[in-house]
């Protein structure tokens, strides 16, 4: 029986690259598809890397996607109910440096591989996991890049054999070891939701006989039992074998998968993964169960949650679906410490910061007092203050902190997620966190981390057309830069003035990366309340100002929790020092600054 294989699909050196081809279009709709990677990782818990094919936790894999590099001898037959794919990883590629973009050579795989290994444990335990296929997967009968699907779920699969063989590189001066894995539908789920090819393409295989007989070739050097993959090439699949890829002593020359080999094994599984994201139903909007996408039952697309307020379909707009939920008190955070390697702050030795005493300060008008702990950079370039405050005067924080969330909700206040205007990561890449700019408009210097370990380029969420007048900002918004007036104000300068606020929401597990706010323009005074749940703020020098070849380590610590002012005053500050941010849980940071305009 001849197969069709990947290597008629334009093989260069063992590698199938996308060519142009004559497929037909996909009439019917998937029943799960996205526009962007981030719309499969953060909507389908089965794939949650940004970067990888194959996704894996805990040495388990839970999703695979099939992509642009075909290997040779990869197979798409029956269908689809059975394909034959490698294991991913050390192909020949073309990564970045310091000196660019530099070819990097392919290198043989190996079973301690991480993925490699992630799969041969699900082949060994059995364990099903799901497919993915992108509109570069060559070996797909259709054309999902015509049909205006990038990503789509093709279904549950195991994995019924597993073994190791040699593969030209690109350049066919050698050959390098590859692992391929025979990935088999698992009954108990409908028929694949994709129409049968044409008789005569690449899924058009006769249907299997019922059953299977496993035969196995028993290799006399190393007692290894391998698969009969190949007609007439029984031959040890094991690579440490010296009697490895070959047969009588000599590598094959020409070989064809075995009709026997393509059979579908009988495995039943009581159960099976459901595919179906379903969106969060937890009883607080600020959940991160909330913070998933969402997946359209009119049209089967998944869209990453971008307003606040609701999930909304990108593919039909019509179809949207708001959050329910209770609002969050302060009081709910207060069992969570932000570290328990210090209590209010930390200051590395020989940071050469200066620890002041502490100030008490009557806020007037019987609203209590609060506390102003100032530190001083080396050489007095500049001074960051933290100020607290007692029971009374959180009351008024704790209000705006409701605030927030009341007009978050109803869409008063447009917290959104922006798309990044430079990333590597396919389609749309949002920010990470939700935000709203009100007054002079900011470009927002800041690399964020996904819950993922996904790292961005820099954010711009406050440019003009994502910016509203102050005169015309949410009530909780001038509520809290009337806070942050105030006591900057009576705790480190009368004089400050602030015409931008930029309003940052965190779910959690999500955090901003070490920056600093330094753009140009910008007033010596950056001040910001803390609402919500307790942070840690870490300080460290530039890589600049750290020195040639010092490592710009952290120099100080603090904790920040709810009602907290912090202020970085003097432009040494950001020019010497940038800072991030690690929420505990859901937390909103407003922001205030100084904008020159223009």
């Amino acid at each position: 029986m001849r197969v069709v294989l990947a290597d008629e699909l334009g093989l260069h050196g063992g590698l199938v690259h996308a060519v142009p081809t004559t497929k037909p279009r996909l009439l019917r709709s998937p029943p799960i598809w996205a526009e962007s990677r981030q719309e499969i990782c953060e909507c389908l818990e089965y794939f949650r890397s940004y970067q990888g094919g194959v996704y894996f936790k805990n040495d388990t894999v839970k999703g695979y996607l099939l992509g642009a590099f075909a290997a040779s001898r990869d197979l798409f037959c029956h269908d689809g109910k059975l394909i034959i794919s490698h294991g991913g990883g050390k192909s020949e590629n073309f990564g970045g440096s310091k000196a660019g973009r530099q070819l990097r050579l392919a290198q043989d795989q190996t079973a301690s591989d991480k993925s490699v290994r992630a799969l041969l444990r699900n082949y060994k335990d059995g364990r099903p996991l799901v497919l993915l296929a992108d509109d570069q997967y060559v070996l797909f009968p259709y054309d999902l890049r015509a049909s205006g699907y990038t990503y789509v779920v093709l279904g549950i699969y195991w994995i019924s054999h597993a073994w190791a063989e040699y593969q030209p590189t690109p350049a066919n001066s050698s050959c390098i070891i590859r692992w391929k894995f025979a990935f088999q539908w698992c009954e108990g789920q409908a028929s694949p939701w994709w129409p049968p090819a044409e008789p005569g393409g690449v899924a058009s295989l006769p249907e299997p006989l019922a059953g299977k007989m496993d035969f196995d070739f028993h290799c006399m050097q190393c007692s290894w039992k391998s698969p009969v993959v190949y007609r007439k090439s029984g031959m040890c699949l094991n690579p440490d074998c010296a009697g490895f890829w070959k047969t009588n002593g000599k590598e094959p020359e020409s070989l064809e998968y075995s009709e026997e080999f393509l059979r579908f094994q009988p495995k039943t599984f009581k159960i099976l993964p459901t595919l179906v994201p379903t969106v969060g139903t937890h009883q607080t909007t600020s959940s991160h169960l909330h913070c998933p996408g969402w997946h359209c039952v009119h049209c089967g697309r998944l869209s990453s949650r971008f307003k606040w307020e609701g999930w909304e379909c990108l593919h039909c707009p019509q179809a949207y679906q708001p959050i329910r939920g209770s609002l969050q008190s302060a009081k709910d955070f207060w069992h969570l410490r932000p570290t328990n390697e210090f209590t209010d702050f930390r200051i590395t030795k020989n940071s050469g910061i200066t620890k002041c005493l502490p100030d008490v300060i009557d806020l007037g008008r019987g609203r209590g007092f609060m506390t102003r702990q100032t530190f001083v950079l080396p050489s007095d370039i500049g001074k960051i203050h933290l100020i607290t405050g007692g029971p009374l005067s959180v009351r008024e924080v704790d209000e705006i902190f409701q605030g927030y969330q009341q007009q978050a909700s109803c869409g008063e206040l447009k917290l959104r997620r922006y798309p990044l205007r430079t990333h590597k990561v396919r389609g749309t890449l949002l920010t990470n966190y939700f935000s709203q700019n009100s007054g002079e408009p900011y470009k927002v210097p800041m690399l964020s981390i996904t819950q993922f370990g996904l790292l961005t380029p820099p954010q711009y969420v406050g440019e003009a057309a994502n910016s509203v007048p102050l005169a015309k900002a949410p009530n909780c918004v001038q509520a809290a830069l009337n806070v942050i007036k105030e006591r900057v104000h009576l705790a480190v300068n009368p004089n400050s003035q602030f015409n931008e606020v930029l309003t940052a929401a965190y779910l959690a597990h999500q955090k901003m990366s070490f920056h600093s706010d330094d753009e140009k323009g910008l007033g010596p005074v950056v001040a910001s309340l803390s609402l919500g749940a307790p942070a840690v703020m870490h300080f460290r020098h530039h890589t600049t100002a750290a020195g040639p070849n010092q490592p710009n380590e952290i120099v100080m610590s603090l904790n920040l929790r709810h009602g907290n002012v912090l202020v970085m005053e003097g432009h040494g500050v950001q020019i010497h020092l940038e800072h991030t941010v690690i929420p505990t849980n859901f937390r909103i940071a407003a922001t205030a600054r100084w904008i020159a305009p223009s």
